[in-house]
């Protein structure tokens, strides 16, 4: 999961005498300038443009986000604000009612009115039949629409975040056109929301790349920037430095290995904190590794580590070494500075604590990665070789795809899995690993002191929720639930001279790319 994805939008000035394109793709009269156009590479396709299958995060999202605009969005400080919702907010107590009020007329790109029925429709069909990573966050959730603006949420567990969940980032709270949930065949190639932009099938060649023309129909034609959104996949991190160098494209997501590499000419880059790699002990009741059902057991694979040289070798100065699954984005993040000195590398400890479990011969965990990351297969490496320091072998298995980890995850044949995980929400982070039916929790392991301190977050008031999702970090962390090695930086290189990327404040994410000042 991703990433976890809350993203919002910042006001933008469009300048005058934009020439805005239809829903077809079709000019709608007059030249639009060159340099209004912005170019942004990837290195892989979309999973599908559905954004009931898309994959959530930095640049999954950059296929969805033109063409979707959501309920409610964020600001350039990362603070909630209104979306296609002027108004908002929980009914009563116990973060169970929520509701929403929707702008007056609005429609979809196709022109077909968005009202409160609409919205309600589209939020129900994603609950019940989205196969993608969010799916969870909404099930427990009903819409209903009260009025013809007026949407009500019950869900049947207490969440503190609904407001967070009906951004862009995690696509549920982006509504899809009575056309779009007619037609699942569609979904996959062409786009279906109420956003500032459509996809131009005309110009959009599958797998290679995708053109985004202006929606007419958009309710702030003003907040529209570009007169063109083309996004590339070049698969190559250095072709896509290349491109980038000879003004094909105006940005590119950075990974280590090309970070700091490109300067002058006005090209710059910025980098933020956005997601932790953990090795998920999913096997803490030991049903395949009896050894990791022993807490002083995963305390001991914590001494182990040296996480310092893991994230210098995989990551350079785009990591830091971590002891806690939580990145510092914020009182919801429940980081807690105070846990990054609970463990230190001391193998000697390690062994210590392996001995009083009974385990003092060591033990074998087999465990999956995604081998088609360099990244994730320095940092796997480098933990199987030091677990192997105090006798625990970790059999790793290398999967050259992600159908294949998928596969493995859900097998209850592995033990332990390697993934970098959202930090940014603790009530995101536990359901994704650690709450009974979390997806990193495939065997179904329950916590008693994770659940009560899980519960108490669900129900806590703005106020409260700092400290209570501490609280979860906590438990996290002193009964060793994961192995973190690392907080990995979201790094992103672009042509400064053009367009200006930023960060959603502390939260991690990065501003939908159609957001982006253009110079």
């Amino acid at each position: 999961m991703t990433r976890r994805h809350l993203l919002g939008a910042a006001a933008l000035v469009a300048a005058a005498g934009l020439a805005l394109a239809g829903c077809t793709g079709t000019s709608s009269g007059g030249e639009t300038p060159a340099d209004r156009t912005l170019t942004v590479a990837v290195g892989t396709p979309p999973v599908s443009l559905d954004t009931l299958k898309a994959a959530t995060g930095v640049p999954g999202t950059w296929f969805e986000t033109p063409a979707y605009a959501a309920v409610l969005t964020r600001d350039a400080d990362g603070q909630i604000q209104a979306g296609l919702a002027e108004k908002w907010g929980y009914v009563g107590d116990g973060n169970t009612e929520f509701e929403f009020t929707l702008r007056d007329g609005l429609t979809f790109a196709d022109g077909t009115p968005l009202t409160a029925t609409e919205v309600a429709d589209s939020l129900t069909y994603f609950t019940a039949t989205t196969t993608g990573p969010t799916r969870a966050y909404f099930a427990p959730m009903t819409f209903t629409a009260v009025d013809d603006l007026t949407v009500h949420i019950t869900s049947a567990v207490p969440n503190p975040i609904i407001p967070d969940m009906l951004t862009v980032g995690l696509l549920g709270g982006a509504p899809i056109s009575p056309a779009g949930i007619a037609d699942e065949s569609a979904r996959a190639g062409d786009t279906f929301g109420a956003g500032q932009y459509v996809l131009d099938t005309a110009q959009t060649v599958s797998g290679d790349h995708y053109v985004y023309v202006p929606n007419e129909n958009y309710y702030d034609q003003n907040a529209i920037t570009y007169s063109q959104i083309e996004i590339k996949v070049i698969p190559n991190p250095q072709q896509q430095v290349q491109a980038l160098k000879t003004g094909q494209v105006d940005a590119i997501v950075g990974d280590p290995s090309i970070g700091g590499t490109v300067t002058g000419g006005g090209f710059q880059e910025i980098h933020q904190p956005a997601t932790v790699y953990n090795f998920y002990l999913m096997d803490r009741d030991g049903k395949v590794v009896p050894a990791l059902a022993n807490e002083k057991v995963r305390q001991a694979l914590n001494f182990a580590v040296d996480r310092e040289s893991i994230a210098q070798a995989a990551l350079g100065d785009y990591g830091t070494a971590t002891d806690q699954t939580a990145i510092d984005a914020g009182p919801a993040s429940g980081y807690d500075a105070a846990l990054e000195s609970v463990y230190g590398y001391d193998p000697e400890k390690a062994k210590q604590l392996l001995a009083e479990a009974g385990f003092a011969d060591g033990f074998t965990i087999p465990a999956t990665y995604l081998g088609f990351s360099p990244t994730d297969t320095t940092i796997a490496q480098a933990v199987a070789s030091q677990l192997a320091e105090v006798g625990v072998t970790l059999d790793l298995k290398s999967e050259p795809d992600f159908g294949s980890w998928v596969n493995d995850l859900v097998s209850g044949n592995y033990a332990a899995t390697l993934l970098t995980g959202d930090g940014s929400q603790m009530y995101i982070n536990a359901q994704f690993a650690f709450t009974p039916n979390a997806v990193m929790n495939q065997f179904g392991v329950s916590d008693p002191a994770l659940n009560d301190a899980f519960q108490a977050l669900a129900t806590a008031t703005p106020d409260q929720i700092g400290a209570a999702a501490q609280a979860v970090n906590t438990v996290i962390v002193d009964e060793a639930l994961a192995l973190p090695i690392a907080a990995n930086q979201s790094i992103i290189i672009f042509n400064g001279d053009k367009v200006t990327p930023y960060y959603l404040g502390s939260t991690g994410e990065l501003a939908p790319i159609e957001t982006w000042p253009l110079k």
